[in-house]
C-alpha cells in the first residue's frame, strides 16, 4: 500500500491534511501546478499518485489540444485548454510548421512537421517527455528505395495499454490502380528497441488527407480511396473503410459506409467525409454540400449497420466544422478554423470560444499533475535536446533534424521542445 503523504500541520492555523486534500482536489490542474512551488510538502502532496488519481476522477475532462503556428515565428505552440476556452498549459516547440496528428482520448499527443511528415514526436504533456519516432522504414522493407506517406494514426491497445503507431505508405507517387501500398507498425513501449515492423499492406489504397482515419477501441479505421478498386480488383463502395487491429496487427476487412454516403459523387463526397470517435463509437461525419453536419454512428461493423444520431443544421455555423467530443450533458464539441464550438442539440444553439489561428484539434484525457515519465524505462535520451528515442534515432540529425545545413555542420542535434515547457 502506498505510503501516505504527510503535510506539515501545527496549531498555527495550518489546515489538517485531510481537509487540505478535500480543498485542493477541487481546484483546477493549472492552479495546482503553481501550488507545487509553495513548499516541499505541498509538492509531495500534489505529486502523490493517490491525489493525482482522485483529482482526475473529479475532473474527467476531456481537455482540448491545439497546435498553432505564427507567420513570423519559427516553431509553434501546443495549447491545452479546458472546455471554457481557457489555456491550462502551453508547450513551445521549435519544430517548424508543427501540426497536431490524430490525437483522441489518449494520455499522449503526437506532433508532426508539416513539410516532412516522416518526422513525428510523441509528447507526454504532463512531464514534457518526448519520444522521437524513427523515420527509417522497417527492415522488411529495406529494399524499397522511395516512401510516399499516405496515412498515419496513433492509438492504444485496450487489453495491454500499449501505445502503437501505424503508417501506410506508397512506394511510388503515381495514382495507378496497381500501385502497391505497404504497412508498418511500431510499439512505443519497446523503448530503445522500438522499430517499425513490416506488416501486410491494406486491402485497398487508403486516403491520405486529415481526418480520414481514427482509432476506436484498438481498431484503426482508414477511409479508402473509393475511386480506385481494391488490390484484388474488386469495386470499392463510396465511404468504405479498411479496418486494422492494433493488438493482432492484422487487417480485418472492409466496412461499407452509410447508404446516403454510398450514393454520393466522388469529388464532392471525399471532401465532405471525416472519421471521428464519439462516445466510444466510430462516427462518420458527413457534411453534404456544407448545408448540414450528419453524424453517422457505426452500430455493427459486420453488417455495416449505421445510425444517424445527429444532424446539425445551419450552413454558416457548421462551415468546415469537425466533431471532437460529446459531453456528459449532451453538448457536442466542434472545432472550426480559429474557434471551438459547443453545440446544444436540444436548443440548437452554439457557444463559441476563440482558438487563435489553430486548425488542428485533438483531445487529452491524461492528468497534467502526473509526474510519471512515459519513455524513460529503456529508451535512449539525447543529452542535448532531451528527446527519447530508439537505437536508430540517437544517430546524428535523427532527433533534431530541422537545423538548416549550416547549423548541422556546427551542431548535429538541436532541441525539439527547446526546453520551453511552462504553465500559463
Amino acid at each position: 500500500m502506498p505510503q501516505k503523504v504527510r503535510v506539515a500541520a501545527s496549531s498555527n492555523g495550518v489546515l489538517p491534511e485531510d481537509m487540505l486534500r478535500h480543498i485542493l482536489v477541487r481546484l483546477p490542474a493549472k492552479t495546482l501546478c503553481l501550488f507545487r512551488a509553495v513548499s516541499r510538502s505541498w509538492r509531495s502532496l500534489l505529486s502523490d499518485p493517490l491525489f493525482v488519481a482522485a483529482h482526475k476522477s473529479r475532473h474527467p475532462g476531456p481537455l482540448v489540444v491545439t497546435c498553432t503556428s505564427e507567420l513570423c515565428q519559427r516553431g509553434g505552440t501546443i495549447e491545452i485548454m479546458d472546455l471554457s476556452g481557457h489555456v491550462v498549459k502551453r508547450i513551445a516547440t521549435s519544430m517548424e510548421n508543427a501540426r497536431l496528428e490524430c490525437t483522441r482520448h489518449l494520455d499522449l499527443i503526437c506532433v508532426a512537421r508539416n513539410e516532412h511528415r516522416s518526422t513525428r514526436h510523441v509528447i507526454n504533456p504532463a512531464t514534457g517527455d518526448t519520444f522521437a519516432l524513427p523515420s527509417r522504414c522497417a527492415k522488411e522493407h529495406a529494399h524499397v528505395k522511395h516512401f510516399f506517406p499516405q496515412s498515419f494514426d496513433f492509438g492504444q491497445v485496450g487489453s495491454t495499454g500499449e501505445y502503437k503507431a501505424i503508417r501506410c505508405v506508397s512506394i511510388d507517387d503515381s495514382e495507378s490502380e496497381s500501385s502497391p501500398m505497404l504497412c508498418e507498425v511500431i510499439t512505443l513501449d519497446d523503448g530503445r528497441h522500438a522499430r517499425w515492423r513490416g506488416k501486410q499492406g491494406p486491402p485497398a489504397p487508403v486516403a491520405s488527407n486529415r481526418n480520414k482515419s481514427v482509432v476506436v477501441n484498438g481498431v484503426v479505421y482508414f477511409l479508402l480511396e473509393f475511386r480506385r478498386p481494391t488490390f484484388s480488383g474488386d469495386h470499392v463502395e463510396h465511404g468504405s473503410m479498411a479496418l486494422f487491429n492494433l493488438e493482432t496487427e492484422e487487417w480485418m476487412g472492409i466496412v461499407q459506409g452509410p447508404m446516403p454516403v454510398r450514393n454520393g459523387g466522388y469529388f464532392s463526397l471525399f471532401m465532405e467525409l471525416s472519421l471521428v470517435c464519439l462516445d466510444g463509437f466510430l462516427v462518420m461525419a458527413h457534411n453534404p454540400e456544407y448545408s448540414s453536419l450528419d453524424l453517422w454512428f457505426l452500430m455493427d461493423a459486420e453488417e455495416s449497420l449505421w445510425n444517424k444520431r445527429y444532424s446539425i443544421d445551419g450552413q454558416h455555423e457548421i462551415l468546415f466544422a469537425q466533431p471532437v467530443e460529446i459531453l456528459s450533458d449532451g453538448r457536442i464539441v466542434l472545432s472550426a478554423p480559429g474557434r471551438l464550438r459547443l453545440y446544444n442539440p436540444i436548443t440548437k444553439t452554439f457557444t463559441d470560444f476563440e482558438m487563435r489561428n489553430s486548425t488542428f484539434v485533438g483531445t487529452y484525457t491524461g492528468s497534467l499533475l502526473s509526474s510519471e515519465s512515459t519513455f524513460t524505462s529503456e529508451a535512449e535520451r539525447c543529452t542535448v535536446c532531451g528527446c527519447y528515442g530508439t537505437l536508430e534515432t540517437i544517430e546524428p540529425y535523427a532527433l533534431c533534424e530541422d537545423w538548416d545545413n549550416m547549423l548541422r555542420l556546427v551542431h548535429p542535434v538541436r532541441s525539439i521542445l527547446g526546453g520551453a515547457y511552462y504553465s500559463c
